[in-house]
C-alpha cells in the first residue's frame, strides 16, 4: 500500500525527502502530489514555486504526481493546456485529473503518460468506474474513490475492478463548489491581486445550528467543507487487508503538516494508532469516519415512511384505498397467498395507529354484486367503520 500526501511548496517537499533519506519511509511507497494555483483546486504555488520543486527532485527522485483537478470553462481550460503542454511531464510520475476535457486531452496527447483519475465527484457505482477503467485501458494508473463510499463498496471494488484504487484517510471532506466568487462581495478588502493567496472564512447555516463551516475562495471559484473533517487512521491495515493500492493523508489545511512524522509512523506500523492522542487532540474540528462504517444515505427513508402502512406481516390482506363515509370502505386485495372470504374477520390499522376490528357477514364487489371470496388484485367493498381512512391496512385474524 502506497502512502498519498501532498506537497504545497519546496520546504515541504525537502522535508519529505529528508524522511526518506533517513529511512523513515520507503522510497518506492510514498507518492507526492504537486500542483500550482493554476491547475489545482487548492494550491497557492506560483509557477515559479512549481518550477523549484521540480527542478529539486530531479536530485531528490521522489515519485512526482502532477495535480490537474479544477473544473474549467473552455477559456480556461485552452490556458490550462498551453501551461500543461510546456511542463516537463516526464518529471511525473502521473497526472491526477478530474475534469473530462483535461482526461481526454492527456489521453490524445500524452498517451503514455499515467492518469490517476479522481471520481470523488463522479461516478461511485461499479458499472461507471468499471467503464472508466476500459476508456484509459493501460493508460489508468488509479481510481481515486469517493469517501461515500463503504467499507463493503472498497472491499466489493478493490476485488472486481482491475485497477489500483486510492482513497482518503485524512483530511477536508468538500461539500459545495461553485465557480462563483461567493466570498469577494463580502470582504472585499481580503482580496488579493490576482488571487496570489486563497480567501478563507467559516460559514454559518441559517437553517440549521450548524456553524464552523470551512470556506476557500480562489480564482477557481469557492469551495465549502464539512464541519467534520475525515479520519481514518485507525482502519489503516484493513484497508490494506481490503487491497486498498493508495491511501491519501490531506495535510495542506489547519498546520495539518506537522502531523507528518505521526502519520507515517502509523502507516509504517510502528506505532499503534493508539498511542497517538495529539493529531486528534491538536486538530481544530471534530473528526469523522463518514461513510466508511456502513452507508447511510438510504438510512432516512424507513423514517420517512409511515410504518403503520407498510406490510408487516403474513396475516396482510389489503389495503384501503376509498371510504365513503356513513356508506362502505373499498378494499384493495393486496395478499398473493390469502384470500378473503365471507365470515372471515379482519383487523384493520389506520396511519394514525388507531386498531379496529370487523367481521364480515358478506362481501360485495363494486357492482354491488355478493361474492363468496376475493383474491389478490380485487376490490370489495366493506361496512363502514368511523375513524377508518384510506391507507388503512387490512389483516386477517386467523381463528
Amino acid at each position: 500500500m502506497k502512502f498519498i500526501t501532498y506537497a504545497e511548496n519546496l520546504t515541504q517537499l525537502k522535508e519529505l525527502s529528508i524522511l526518506v533519506e533517513t529511512n523513515r519511509i520507503d522510497r518506492s511507497e510514498l507518492e507526492v502530489i504537486i500542483g500550482n494555483a493554476f491547475l489545482s483546486r487548492y494550491s497557492e504555488n506560483t509557477i515559479a514555486g512549481f518550477e523549484e520543486m521540480i527542478v529539486f527532485n530531479q536530485k531528490a527522485k521522489l515519485q512526482l504526481v502532477l495535480e490537474w483537478d479544477v473544473l474549467q470553462q473552455e477559456t480556461l481550460f485552452q490556458k490550462n493546456v498551453e501551461l500543461v503542454s510546456k511542463l516537463p511531464l516526464h518529471e511525473f510520475k502521473a497526472v491526477r485529473v478530474q475534469d473530462p476535457g483535461a482526461l481526454n486531452f492527456i489521453k490524445e496527447k500524452f498517451p503514455w503518460l499515467k492518469v490517476q483519475l479522481i471520481m470523488e465527484n463522479g461516478n461511485h457505482n461499479y458499472a461507471g468506474l468499471s467503464r472508466w477503467s476500459d476508456f484509459l485501458g493501460e493508460q489508468l494508473d488509479r481510481l481515486v474513490l469517493s469517501n461515500e463510499l463503504s467499507r463493503e463498496h472498497l472491499g466489493k471494488y478493490a476485488s472486481d475492478l482491475k485497477n489500483d484504487l486510492e482513497v482518503l484517510v485524512f483530511g477536508r471532506i468538500l461539500l459545495f463548489y461553485s465557480p462563483r466568487l461567493l466570498l469577494s462581495p463580502v470582504n472585499k478588502e481580503s482580496i488579493q491581486a490576482e488571487f496570489e493567496k486563497n480567501i478563507e472564512a467559516y460559514g454559518t447555516s441559517e437553517e440549521s445550528p450548524h456553524a464552523g463551516f470551512p470556506l476557500i475562495e480562489n480564482r477557481h471559484g469557492t469551495f465549502m467543507f464539512n464541519v467534520k473533517d475525515l479520519y481514518l487512521l485507525d482502519h489503516l491495515e484493513e484497508l490494506k487487508s481490503l487491497k486498498i493500492a493508495a491511501v491519501r493523508f490531506d495535510l495542506r489545511f489547519d498546520d495539518s503538516f506537522g502531523h507528518l512524522e505521526n502519520c507515517i509512523d502509523l502507516f509504517k506500523g510502528r506505532i499503534a494508532h493508539s498511542e497517538i492522542a495529539e493529531i486528534k487532540a491538536e486538530h481544530p474540528r471534530p473528526m469523522i469516519k463518514g461513510f466508511y462504517n456502513i452507508n447511510k444515505t438510504d438510512v432516512l427513508f424507513t423514517k420517512l415512511k409511515n410504518k403503520r402502512i407498510q406490510r408487516q406481516d403474513d396475516n396482510y390482506i389489503g389495503e384501503i384505498v376509498d371510504v365513503e363515509r356513513d356508506q362502505q370502505m373499498a378494499l384493495l386485495i393486496k395478499s398473493s397467498h390469502l384470500n378473503l372470504k365471507s365470515g372471515d374477520e379482519v383487523q384493520l390499522i389506520t396511519p394514525e395507529g388507531k386498531t379496529k376490528t370487523l367481521g364480515l357477514k358478506s362481501l360485495t364487489d363494486t357492482t354491488g354484486k355478493l361474492k363468496e371470496s376475493a383474491a389478490m388484485n380485487e376490490v370489495v367493498l366493506l361496512p363502514f367503520i368511523s375513524g377508518v381512512v384510506a391507507k388503512t391496512q387490512v389483516y386477517l385474524i386467523q381463528k
